[in-house]
């Protein structure tokens, strides 16, 4: 069909032995039949053609368009111009369909284990007499390092290595992020991810940990509903203060302070329940203890989950 100028098909006109409109191009217009200039020459000029670049995120198992996954190039964006690394996987723990960014690059996990920890000691020892262990609730609600250290002690690794062997996270892909954080973290590889009471994990390994602690969290278990009720509040977790406005969140987040290349991270994750369906979420960066950082992450990936559920 010919474009129409004026109620007038430009091919029509141009077909026409005495056209009412005649193409002049030398001068590129739209001119009467006496010269006179009928349209502006910009109204010819054709735009450049805007494509929409492809998004840096990895989306499985679900759609998602390049406008829905940009507030989450914009987060990547803006941490990755501060000079700190970023990675995340969200996973639906209903479909399977997974969001994620360098899901396979290890950063350091800080206090973000000990929310794994806690639950494959209380699922594997300690049952429905785990609110006596007062230990658990200074770990889970106040990330207490000392409480940790003596909780640990006391239940040694072999429940974690229970809670990682179910997960499936020891056979996963692991490379630091960094080639500093992959020096650092090739010692503790000498071991596995439940021999050490810190480590070096990606956000695919953490998130696998979080959906066998939330298989067990949503349990009738011995244990399970008292637990999940304490990893609902934690005092620090940008999981928790964003995800709470769109329902349930069990969470343990991370951090080391200090601008350190091989240790500086800010983590957070656990698991979001929301009317759109329960998400394991792992959001892991290089930035020291800045929980804008992950909440900046955590948000627009809440927000794509529930317009990927629509």
């Amino acid at each position: 069909m010919g474009a129409f100028v004026g109620g007038t098909s430009v091919v029509a006109a141009l077909a026409s032995p005495t056209p009412a409109l005649a193409l002049d191009l030398t001068t590129l217009q739209l001119a009467t039949q006496d010269g006179s200039p009928s349209f502006a020459q910009g109204l010819l000029t054709c735009a450049p053609l805007v494509r929409e670049q492809p998004s840096c995120v990895d989306v499985s198992g679900a759609p998602a368009n390049a406008s829905q996954l940009r507030p989450l190039d914009e987060a990547i964006g803006a941490i990755e111009g501060q000079g700190h690394q970023v990675g995340f996987v969200m996973v639906d723990l209903g479909s399977g369909a997974t969001v994620s960014y360098h899901a396979d690059d290890a950063f350091y996990s800080a206090s973000s284990i000990k929310g794994p920890y806690v639950v494959s000691v209380v699922q594997n020892v300690l049952g429905d007499g785990a609110p006596a262990d007062g230990r658990i609730d200074a770990i889970l609600r106040y990330s207490d390092n000392d409480a940790y250290a003596s909780f640990r002690s006391s239940y040694t690794d072999a429940p974690m290595h229970a809670l990682v062997d179910a997960s499936g996270a020891e056979q996963m892909a692991n490379s630091g992020i960094t080639e500093v954080v992959e020096a650092s973290a090739a010692p503790a590889r000498e071991g596995g991810i439940a021999d050490n009471f810190y480590e070096f994990v990606t956000p695919r390994q953490l998130a696998a940990l979080w959906q066998q602690c939330h298989a067990y969290l949503a349990s009738d278990e011995p244990g399970a509903a008292w637990l999940a009720d304490e990893l609902t509040h934690p005092e620090v977790s940008s999981l928790r203060h964003v995800g709470c406005a769109w329902g349930t969140t069990w969470s343990k987040a991370g951090w080391y302070p200090d601008d350190d290349a091989a240790f500086s991270t800010t983590v957070d994750a656990g698991v979001a329940r929301m009317a759109t369906g329960d998400v394991a979420i792992a959001v892991m960066t290089t930035a020291p203890e800045d929980f804008s950082v992950t909440a900046s992450v955590i948000a627009p990936l809440l927000v794509l989950h529930a317009e990927m559920a629509e």
